[in-house]
């Protein structure tokens, strides 16, 4: 991943995956880009403009959870866990 991509993106946890935002643009909210389910791990993405770097940055951290199908996977800070891939 390239410095500014790092820079500009911010992955959120939910309950139900990670979304990738641009927190660089948007109106008071970062740009959504993409949605990782944590029950498929399919990457779904949200629009078709957006700089290489930034594509490639996200599919990188989608591989990476990717490998982890099977594991617990915490979703939040008092401890639940999600099953990646079920």
């Amino acid at each position: 991943m390239s410095a500014p991509a790092l820079d500009r993106l911010f992955i959120g946890v939910q309950p139900c995956g990670l979304v990738y935002c641009d927190r660089s643009r948007g109106g008071g909210d970062y740009l959504r880009l993409a949605f990782l389910p944590f029950r498929t791990l399919h990457l779904q993405w949200e629009g078709e403009d957006m700089p290489a770097d930034m594509r490639s940055a996200i599919e990188q951290d989608a591989a990476r959870m990717a490998e982890k199908r099977g594991q617990q996977y915490e979703v939040s800070a008092c401890g639940q866990t999600v099953t990646l891939g079920q």
